[in-house]
Parts: structure tokens; C-alpha cells; sequence
């Protein structure tokens, strides 16, 4: 199962072309079993602007598995995770790519991201990482632009905004 993380999301939904985004387009074109944490979606969400459009992203993510809960042993693993990688060189941003990190281990989901955090973190741990192959955004023209996109960005617009 691949769990796909906030920043691809972002990606699709504003139809930016980068590899993970071109890769989850034929993840989800071909039916791969994708899973969905509660704080990725959160995250998604939060980055929508109106109602109209945050409808729209809920309804395409309501098709995906959500990653079982966190118990009591999975945040202090991820803090165990932070704590590691920070005294290796590489602190996380983020207790919330810790989190999904120790998802990915706990469950053996592989990562979509392009996150810079997850790198480290896999320096330091077993994460699994999908790396696309630079074939994969030839393969994804061959689906249409999803519909639920939210804004037709080119290429060449900043990547870094949160807003979906």
C-alpha cells in the first residue's frame, strides 16, 4: 500500500506537474491501494480556500482507505524517531513527518512524498520511499487533467504553497 503525503496531494489537486503528483495520477488510474492518514487529510484540507472547493478534494479523498488510529506507542515511537534523527543532523521540521513515518514503519506502507524531511529520516530508519521513475509523467499524459483539480497551475508556479 502507498500512503501519499500532504505535499503531493497539494500537487494534484492544483494539477502541478512533478513527478510524485504524475505517479499518484496513475496510482489512482490503475487502481493502486493508497491509504490516507487522518492528519494528511487534515492537512489537505486546512490548504482549501472555500467550501466549494474543499467539497470537491473531501470527495475524492473519501474514496481512500484512512490509516488506522495512533495508539499510545506510535507517538513515542515518533518522538524516538525526531530524537534520532536530530542527533544524527537531520531534525525533522515536523513532529507530524515524524507521525507519518512511524506510520509507514509500523503498518510497511511505501511513502509518496518530495518532502525534504522524510529524507532524513530515512538516512535514519527503514521508511520505504515510492521514487518515480522520470518516465512516469509521459505515462500520466495519457489521463486527462483531474477534474477535481482546483487551479490550473503550470509548471512552472511555486510548489511550496500549501493551498490546494
Amino acid at each position: 500500500m502507498i500512503l501519499v503525503d500532504t505535499s503531493v496531494w497539494i500537487d494534484y489537486f492544483n494539477a502541478y506537474a512533478s513527478r510524485e503528483a504524475d505517479f499518484l495520477t496513475l496510482c489512482i488510474a490503475q487502481s493502486r491501494p493508497i491509504v490516507l492518514p487522518g492528519l494528511v487529510l487534515t492537512e489537505t484540507l486546512q490548504g482549501v480556500r472555500d467550501a466549494a472547493s474543499a467539497a470537491r478534494v473531501a470527495g475524492v479523498l473519501s474514496t481512500f482507505e484512512l490509516t488506522p488510529e495512533f495508539e499510545r506507542s506510535d507517538h513515542e515511537q515518533a518522538a524516538a524517531i525526531y530524537r534520532t534523527c536530530r542527533a544524527r543532523g537531520s531534525t525533522p521540521r515536523s513532529a507530524i513527518h515524524c507521525l507519518i513515518a512511524q506510520l509507514c514503519l509500523r503498518y510497511g506502507y511505501e511513502l509518496l512524498t518530495h518532502d525534504r524531511d522524510f529524507e532524513g529520516i530515512a538516512r535514519c530508519f527503514p521508511l520505504k520511499r515510492v521514487s518515480p521513475d522520470p518516465g512516469v509523467q509521459e505515462l500520466a499524459a495519457a489521463y486527462p487533467v483531474s477534474s477535481t483539480a482546483l487551479s490550473r497551475r503550470r509548471a512552472s508556479a511555486p510548489r511550496r504553497s500549501s493551498r490546494a
